[in-house]
């Protein structure tokens, strides 16, 4: 019992970096159980190449067209048999759900998964006309680790024009505003990701500029495949 008295409590500033030492320990230790469950897909990261194994699609010149020195992705897309009317129905339908403001759906691991921001709307609804125009304003997300995600918000214009047994589908005016950068300028399609921009001279994707256009071609993609469920 005379031992006791001669234990001597340690000074605070000790104890603290002991305290600091064995959390640092655990830490470490736990990190191999980190790893593996990574690997098990415990802690998933959504890859940037989604939906295309062939990175061809996306190197090949004009893959990102331009009209007049402006990118405009389009496509016409048949639904024979259905009239103007029908056509325009099921069009907006589809706009009025998919450009509705912070809305989003489903899983980010999905090709159809979205995350609308506040400027996403139906701008323009003509029916006589035969037109919808929306304002697109979503994230598109390059990575979702466990600790940081990596995303873009972009901003564009999708239009359907409808005619009878057809709906023309274009998207232009597209820029982003990269959140995963401390520099937040807005860039524009134009700047960022055509052919010049994106392609380094083996004409290979680069780091930066190519993850911004795989993703904004498969926007596109998405959106005409979207459109062709919903006409089914």
């Amino acid at each position: 019992m005379y031992f006791s008295h001669l234990i001597v409590p340690l000074p605070k500033f000790l104890q603290t970096i002991i305290m600091k030492k064995y959390i640092l320990a655990a830490i470490i230790m736990a990190l191999p159980f980190g790893m593996m469950n990574a690997q098990r897909g415990l802690i998933s990261t959504k890859k940037l190449y989604t939906k295309k194994a062939d990175m061809t699609e996306y190197q090949k010149a004009g893959a990102v067209p331009e009209v007049n020195g402006k990118v405009v992705f389009e496509k016409e897309i048949k639904a024979e048999g259905k009239t103007k009317d029908q056509l325009y129905q099921m069009m907006a339908s589809f706009a009025a759900l998919r450009f509705e403001a912070n809305s989003r759906r489903g899983d980010w691991r999905e090709p159809n998964f979205f995350r609308n921001i506040d400027y996403a709307k139906v701008t323009k609804a003509d029916k006589a006309a035969g037109l919808i125009e929306t304002q697109g304003a979503e994230e598109l997300i390059f990575s979702n680790k466990t600790l940081s995600q990596d995303y873009t918000q972009v901003f564009y214009r999708f239009q359907m024009n409808i005619s009878d047994g057809t709906v023309r589908a274009t998207m232009d005016n597209i820029a982003y505003v990269y959140a995963g950068s401390a520099d937040t300028t807005r860039l524009t399609a134009e700047e960022w990701i055509t052919d010049k921009e994106a392609l380094n001279k083996k004409g290979a994707l680069r780091r930066i500029n190519g993850k911004f256009r795989v993703k904004t071609i498969d926007l596109f993609s998405e959106l005409v495949s979207e459109m062709e469920e919903k006409l089914k």
